[in-house]
């Protein structure tokens, strides 16, 4: 089955505003647009998340669970992104692969919108909530970008775009899944000789946990609800000096905006 729908469907009119997007080169108006929404907007949202993965604002954050796997979803969409833009079609065959894997990121990204707008829409009390639309401008992005990489080489076997569509969802989505297992089970192991080992085996596994690109939040809060309800002065000396080791913050301010 072809996906050859520009001719048909997506090229109605000359100068429609859906041919201006799927054509085979970009204005410098969406040049710019891509390079705010699709690498400055996502890390900075990131950097400075209130209240979606890290949380903050509010104490714990909406998507605290899927912080590792966004993260690496993320990671993957910004490297294509970068790598699309210096190289472009002269990747060949690649591209559709490129493609698909952004389509994919187009998804993802909707999907995360999607999630937490009841909270942007709450949160445009505060002007803040303006932020929480920034997925589906990414998502707009990702998905221009990626039809032009994936119509940009469109000689695959029998011609079929299921191939090179599985695949970049496997490279864009299962891969960061698994990193995020992996890192997941890492952290929890680790935390978990820092909750109920003595001084060394916490020691120990801190360091080890400093290996890593960094810890999901919700790990790290489970340090801090220890600390809270535990009441020998040398096990919370511990975590507290763990929780300083690892995020260079005070665990005890951390414990205040949990509880408040």
């Amino acid at each position: 089955m072809s996906l050859n729908l520009t001719a048909e469907y997506l090229e109605p009119e000359k100068d429609s505003f859906w041919r201006r997007q799927v054509s085979e080169t970009s204005t410098e108006p969406q040049a710019v647009f891509d390079f705010v929404f699709c690498l400055v907007a996502p890390l900075l949202c990131f950097y400075f998340d209130p209240i979606v993965f890290k949380g903050g604002l509010g104490g714990r954050a909406i998507l605290q669970p899927f912080q590792v796997f966004a993260y690496g979803v993320t990671a993957v969409e910004v490297s294509l992104f970068v790598l699309w833009m210096l190289f472009g079609s002269r990747l060949g065959a690649w591209s559709r692969l490129i493609g698909a894997a952004l389509i994919s990121g187009a998804v993802f990204s909707a999907v995360i919108g999607l999630a937490i707008l009841p909270f942007s829409l709450m949160g445009l009390v505060l002007v803040i909530g303006i932020l929480g639309f920034i997925p589906f401008l990414t998502a707009f992005a990702y998905f221009r970008i990626g039809w032009r990489a994936f119509r940009s080489e469109e000689k695959t076997p029998a011609n079929s775009p299921i191939i090179p569509l599985l695949v970049g969802a496997i490279l864009s989505l299962a891969l960061p899944a698994l990193v995020s297992v992996y890192i997941s089970r890492t952290t929890t192991n680790s935390i978990d000789a820092i909750l109920h080992g003595n001084a060394r085996q916490a020691e120990l596994a801190v360091d080890h946990l400093k290996w890593l690109p960094f810890i999901p939040q919700q790990n790290l809060d489970s340090l801090v609800n220890a600390y809270t309800t535990e009441t020998d002065p040398a096990r919370k000396e511990t975590l507290k000096k763990s929780y300083q080791s690892l995020t260079g913050e005070d665990l005890e301010r951390r414990a205040m905006i949990l509880n408040d």
